[in-house]
């Protein structure tokens, strides 16, 4: 299947690159639920975790997207579709809907430990995320995909230049990733990388559509972060409650996980380098208290 690739990144606790795959042939459907989300919240604007500071409407709109994102991962439906919330409140109690058909997403989180401080012997700081990109792109592909499901990339969307201090490199990207598996594969197109910015309203942006996926890729990114390492922000906290579902699936193990609609869908590592060599390792999420396991009964 081909997919389009959504890149966005957090600095704090180490360097997070979260990759959010979105099939090409279901993301007009993923699209429409995020808009819909977007106009019962009544919020405009770009979006991402830093805007949301308190429990309004912007929390609202970003929780909704993270529901949706969320279900977006199943792989397949079970006994029942997965639930999403679609920003429409009633007596002020959110409202559930079921997902409707099978979107079929995937997302990468891969944390560089040292945020890059060990690196040496590179040219820029944009360089050193280059590469750490490749790694934890190669992982995630060979992990998510299989001879049965191959997984091609075909555009891969980073959000703006700017932040690399220039534009990304795909020689240095894809030019130098060896040994992909036969069912992974990225299309050698000189258009392949996009680095616009994520805010549609900025000159340099990319299109409204793919600005609305960078967004999102921003919630699922800030969002795991603070379940996952010390940095935590009570209200990301509990924006990011929807996410602990899959990652509660993955500790379960593979075998466990292979039975689960979210099975393939989600990978997450960590790396570090140590006398030269790259290491990896697991990230383990804090155990949830008995109060937030309950809250949670929603999207099981």
């Amino acid at each position: 299947m081909r997919y389009e690739l959504y890149h966005d990144e957090s600095q704090l606790d180490g360097y997070w690159h979260g990759m959010f795959l979105v099939p090409v042939d279901h993301k007009k459907k993923l699209l429409e639920l995020l808009e819909l989300g977007r106009m019962n919240s009544k919020v405009k604007g770009k979006l991402s975790i830093k805007r949301v500071k308190k429990k309004n409407r912007i929390y609202s709109c970003a929780y909704s997207w993270i529901t949706i994102g969320v279900a977006s991962l199943a792989q397949k439906f079970g006994d029942y579709n997965p639930q999403i919330y679609l920003g429409d409140l009633v007596r002020d109690q959110r409202t559930y809907h079921f997902l409707d058909s099978v979107i079929g997403t995937k997302f990468i989180l891969f944390c560089e430990r040292d945020a890059h401080n060990q690196m040496v012997g590179y040219p820029d700081h944009a360089s050193k995320i280059e590469t750490t990109f490749r790694i934890g792109v190669k992982g995630g592909l060979h992990y998510l995909g299989c001879d049965e499901e191959p997984i091609e990339i075909v555009k891969m969307h980073f959000d703006g230049y700017e932040h690399y201090q220039r534009h990304l490199d795909k020689a240095r990207i894809v030019g130098r990733m060896k040994g992909l598996r036969d069912y992974c594969s990225i299309l050698d197109d000189q258009e392949l990388i996009e680095d616009g910015s994520s805010d549609n309203k900025t000159s340099n942006s990319q299109s409204y559509e793919d600005c609305q996926l960078l967004q999102l890729t921003d919630l699922f990114v800030g969002g795991f972060r603070n379940l996952l390492s010390n940095a935590q922000n009570p209200i990301h906290k509990e924006l990011a409650k929807p996410l602990t579902i899959i990652k509660k699936k993955l500790d379960k193990g593979y075998a466990r996980m292979r039975h689960s609609r979210w099975f393939r869908s989600i990978c997450i590592s960590q790396s570090f380098l140590e006398n030269g060599q790259w290491k990896f390792i697991d990230i383990e999420m804090k155990p949830l208290s008995p109060y937030e396991q309950l809250s949670l009964i929603n999207f099981e």
